[in-house]
């Protein structure tokens, strides 16, 4: 048997317990966690991931292992702590659930002699390498919805103007996905430079044939550039000067921590069992140092380095889309 250990990092993600169902089927490996990370590594003791609890859990947003964000793994002795409470439990493997700070201390826990793999699991879909990350699916489903319920207000409320604030980061992927399964009329990106001019003629043009206007906004975007991680609210300083520039209120609804987990959508069920399996077979394989995505629906290898080192676009479809529709320029 392959003794793997596994842990999840940074935010939370709905459809994380996807992947271990993906991993399980694998009759050679016998999978533990950890709940709170790198950190939960060495303050906590593994449990084992069975079958039936897995299965049991595979499509809700209570994840089975609590995440955390830890700093060890970027020193040497917190990385020594981490390695040797592994090997001392005899594990082959670490398998990271988490993004791109997950994946650099993946990345120099390898270098240490330890066997690690990561998973992308972010809601904000901007790893390098894999189209899809974990909880992308869903996280675009719930802000889809905030925006058609909005477009019901609107409908029923004529004259108005909303704005809705999603998470994101540095990355406009999540709020784009969004905007435009919602059917929303702008989004604004942080890989675009506000343009107030287009931004108040596309608002006039909404307001003028269909009653309203909804734009979504990346939590980044600010109109003076500055943002610090974990703020919300940036979408009250470009709020205002829409309503100096026409005189009509605008309505705000800042999505936060909603966006986070819920219960899976089959997308993402689909998606992260496709990745537990191809995890399972790199395991078994001997690989490391290495993330596991998807490229076209096929599960792909990506150098570790690379994931924390190189930038994702903006997915092309959804930006010729996003043209199309006139939600960005």
């Amino acid at each position: 048997m392959i003794k793997v250990a596994i842990i999840t990092s940074g935010g939370d993600a709905s459809g994380i317990n996807a992947v271990f169902e993906g991993i399980l089927t694998c009759e050679e490996i016998e999978l533990w966690g950890f709940h709170d990370g790198y950190d939960g590594i060495c303050e906590n003791e593994p449990f084992r991931l069975t079958k039936k609890i897995v299965k049991e859990h595979i499509h809700t947003g209570n994840a089975l292992l609590h995440t955390s964000r830890s700093k060890r793994t970027f020193n040497k002795e917190g990385r020594e702590e981490i390695v040797c409470k592994l090997k001392e439990n005899d594990f082959d493997i670490l398998v990271v659930c988490g993004g791109e700070g997950s994946g650099k201390g993946a990345s120099l826990l390898s270098k240490e002699g330890m066997r690690t793999l990561l998973v992308p699991m972010t809601i904000d879909n901007n790893i390098y390498g894999t189209d899809y990350t974990v909880g992308y699916h869903t996280a675009c489903h719930y802000i889809a919805d905030g925006v058609r319920r909005l477009r019901q207000t609107g409908m029923n409320l004529p004259g108005r103007i909303f704005m809705m604030e999603t998470f994101g980061g540095q990355s406009g992927q999540l709020a784009l996905g969004g905007a435009i399964a919602g059917g929303a009329d702008y989004v604004l990106l942080p890989e675009q430079p506000i343009n107030m001019e287009k931004l108040l003629r596309r608002a006039k043009d909404c307001l003028e044939k269909q009653g309203q206007f909804i734009v979504v906004n990346c939590e980044s975007n600010t109109l003076n550039g500055e943002w610090i991680r974990g703020k919300q609210g940036a979408s009250f300083e470009i709020g205002n000067e829409i309503e100096k520039a026409m005189g009509v209120r605008v309505r705000y609804s800042i999505l936060g921590y909603t966006q986070r987990a819920g219960d899976s959508i089959e997308a993402d069920v689909m998606d992260a069992i496709k990745i537990g399996l191809a995890v399972a077979e790199e395991i078994v394989k001997g690989t490391t140092n290495a993330m596991v995505g998807l490229v076209d629906g096929k599960a792909v290898l990506v150098p570790l380095e690379d994931v924390f080192s190189k930038t994702k676009d903006l997915i092309a479809t959804n930006k010729y889309i996003a043209l199309k529709l006139k939600m960005i320029d």
